[in-house]
């Protein structure tokens, strides 16, 4: 009877065991989608980096100035954006990697 019960609780265990590497290994594959996004995200970020002037380039003094100054000034408000979402998908891949880790909400 004592060999019997050892044998069922050691049974148990491995099943508790392989229970938890399938969660890990779910877990895992979660975070490359997550990796992906962050990678798409920075590589957003560096497109964004200087924007294309050449239609204000023919045009001279204040009139190029004002040609410029609404390109640049989207460019400046979508780098913005990019680098906030650059910046949320980091955050995301750090708490899908450790979500123990202070500020994720798990």
């Amino acid at each position: 009877m004592k060999r019997t019960l050892m044998i069922l609780v050691a049974g148990l265990a491995l099943c508790t065991t392989s229970i938890a590497s399938a969660a890990d290994a779910g877990a895992k594959a979660d975070c490359a989608a997550k990796q992906k996004d962050a990678d798409d995200a920075v590589a957003a970020l560096k497109a964004t980096a200087k924007p294309d002037l050449s239609a204000c380039k023919d045009k001279k003094a204040k009139e190029k100035t004002d040609c410029e100054k609404p390109i640049k000034e989207k460019a400046k408000a979508d780098a913005k954006a990019a680098k906030d979402k650059a910046k949320a998908a980091k955050d995301a891949l750090a708490c899908c990697k450790n979500p123990k880790k202070k500020g994720c909400s798990s």
